[in-house]
């Protein structure tokens, strides 16, 4: 699950991305769910090429402010910072056991460091989700370019006659909270789920809220930057560093999972106990 919430809040993020010719005045006041897909729609050039946008690359970082309910406290405050470009690259770095661990996909080929304590913790962590689906894309997503179109009718927007409006860290947001459709939240089992969508002038994403019955996390975004491509070091391992984990494109998911639910822990906090492992569609 929280390999799950996190995938699900990383790309909710990189999908938020906006143009940089659509900076407003003050934060967007139109319908919601135009708004929602103002947000998502010009990132789907970095995850899916669907648009003629020539910007297929972002970096960005996300810092996790709360966190409650079943989700380790250590994980308040962790900061990550990640990378995406069109077709197969994206690179991670999170806090695990006292120091910072780096996941990156080129193409067929993931690397992580450090080596040593990435192979320590996939020995540890008996729960680990199957191999990755391989695509031509960075992340896999269940949706094809022609479904993301219709992405915000999939969600149930509370109070959307009013357009509420707060202000954070100095800039005035669009503040929407939204559940998934009740088909859909049935299906799948998620009939308490909510988030809460920050939106600042231009469909700049601030924050993400996720409420479920059992846990709660907020998600800051930050240095949120996109373009054509990134330099070609950033899906290389560092000059010099000899200790790295090597393996294929079908360990990638495995990787994440053991990372993820090992932010900001310590060794003695043995998280790889707690884990529950992924369910499988």
């Amino acid at each position: 699950m929280i390999h799950r919430l996190f995938a699900f809040l990383s790309i909710l993020s990189l999908l938020a991305a906006p143009c940089a010719s659509a900076q407003q005045a003050g934060p967007p006041r139109d319908n919601p769910y135009d708004v929602i897909g103002k947000v998502f729609a010009p990132f789907w050039s970095v995850l899916l090429a669907a648009t003629k946008s020539p910007n297929q690359a972002c970096t960005m970082t996300i810092e996790i402010t709360e966190v409650s309910g079943r989700l380790p406290k250590q994980m308040a405050g962790a900061t990550l910072k990640a990378a995406v470009e069109f077709p197969d690259k994206v690179k991670l770095t999170a806090p695990v056991l006292g120091e910072n661990i780096t996941v990156c996909r080129n193409g067929d080929d993931v690397w992580a460091l450090p080596g040593a304590k990435v192979e320590f913790l996939l020995s540890q962590f008996k729960a680990k989700p199957p191999p990755t689906r391989k695509t031509k894309t960075p992340l896999y997503l269940p949706i094809t370019a022609q479904q993301a179109i219709f992405l915000p009718a999939l969600f149930t927007i509370i109070k959307a006659e009013v357009a509420e409006v707060t202000p954070l860290n100095g800039e005035d947001c669009r503040v929407i909270t939204a559940g998934l459709m009740p088909e859909m939240a049935k299906a799948a089992k998620a009939e308490g789920f909510r988030a809460q969508l920050w939106v600042a002038p231009g469909y700049l994403p601030r924050r993400i809220v996720i409420t479920q019955p059992d846990f709660t996390a907020t998600v800051d975004i930050k240095d949120l930057r996109f373009g054509p491509a990134l330099v070609p070091a950033t899906w290389q391992p560092p000059a010099g560093v000899t200790d790295i984990y090597h393996s294929n494109a079908d360990m990638l998911d495995a990787v994440l999972f053991v990372v993820m639910n090992s932010l900001k822990m310590q060794e003695g906090d043995a998280p790889w106990q707690s884990a529950k492992p992924p369910k499988t569609e």
